[in-house]
């Protein structure tokens, strides 16, 4: 049986505390150097600074969730910091739709937060209680919202989906994933999911919601060799032809009428070592195929950066690093400059 990278890293000390850690994201996380376990009252916590923005104009803008509870916004091509968002309590995972608008999970807070492009006050706040949000993405076709939901080891976790992402949402479990930590639309409507890494000796574990379908799937995605098997899938998305696979390195899936084919690696060198989330993969157009991939690491030696990628290409070492005001980044995504 073939283990991915990840898995080659993580195993021997996930077995050791397997009899001692809970499977939540929190505990995982905080295993793993990732996100801080989150476990203080609010009238105990830090204050928080006040969210700024400083004028961004047409520019593409870069959106990183620190472990800080601070959301830094940077010139996607110049790397400089324009912009910290503050009001959070754990946040993880982000998205953005095709007008630019960005998603943001709070997932202590239980709530998904909307900021418009450059803006520097939430437009709009849904309410994901009782679940608590670990990821998201937007169908760019509809507006759809789709939630991961990861409610740890005593609750079952959900696909939500807000239609337009402002009504109440639908929601969706599987018993073989209970739990769900990454989810992604192609641009045919269809939803890919997975309960992403959920600890040691238990495998990762695919889904999918056909366009207009009520039901979730369950599907297997076959991986670079015959006996690949998938154990640490941190994040999927779209890039623009097939869907991506966070692994350390990023795996190309196709899907096709509910059959998965495996299609290509890109190598991400050093970043196999200690990423630390979810990657974003950038198109300076949203209809066509990525250029680039980002992600963040929590290196001891180096410390948190955000390491920018040639894609599909890939490499040993990444184009560029950027390290000021990051803070053991989890995720990023990438609002496109306003025409």
């Amino acid at each position: 049986m073939m283990m991915s990278k990840r898995s080659a890293f993580v195993l021997p000390f996930v077995a050791a505390t397997a009899m001692l850690a809970a499977c939540s994201p929190q505990a995982q996380t905080e295993s793993s150097g990732i996100l801080p376990q989150r476990t203080l009252p609010a009238s105990h916590m830090r204050p928080q600074r006040q969210s700024w923005m400083a004028a961004v104009g047409k520019q593409d803008l870069l959106y990183v969730s620190n472990g800080n509870d601070e959301v830094t916004v940077y010139r996607y091509w110049q790397h400089t910091l324009v912009g910290v968002l503050t009001d959070f309590t754990q946040p993880m995972g982000e998205c953005v739709d095709k007008s630019g608008d960005v998603f943001i999970t709070d997932y202590a807070a239980k709530q998904i937060v909307e900021y418009a492009h450059g803006g520097s006050k939430p437009i709009k706040t849904l309410n994901d209680s009782p679940d608590s949000p670990y990821t998201c993405y937007v169908d760019p076709a509809t507006g759809n919202l789709a939630v991961a939901n990861d409610d740890g080891p005593s609750q079952e976790g959900n696909i939500a989906i807000w239609s337009g992402a402002s009504s109440s949402p639908a929601t969706y479990t599987d018993s073989t994933l209970y739990n769900f930590q990454g989810c992604a639309y192609d641009n045919r409507g269809n939803l890919l999911v997975t309960n992403g890494y959920p600890g040691y000796p238990y495998a990762t574990y695919f889904a999918w919601l056909p366009k207009n379908g009520t039901t979730l799937i369950n599907i297997g995605v076959p991986g670079p060799e015959p006996s690949w098997k998938w154990y640490d899938v941190a994040g999927i998305q779209w890039d623009g032809k097939y869907f991506v696979l966070d692994s350390y390195d990023i795996y190309r899936v196709a899907l096709l009428h509910g059959q998965a084919y495996y299609v290509g690696e890109t190598e991400l060198g050093s970043r196999e070592e200690n990423p630390s989330g979810p990657y974003w993969i950038y198109s300076a157009k949203p209809s066509g195929q990525g250029t680039q991939v980002v992600g963040g690491e929590n290196g001891e030696e180096y410390g948190s950066e955000v390491d920018y990628w040639d894609y599909p290409a890939g490499g040993e070492y990444p184009i560029e690093e950027l390290t000021h005001g990051i803070d053991r980044p989890f995720g990023v995504t990438v609002s496109l400059k306003k025409s």
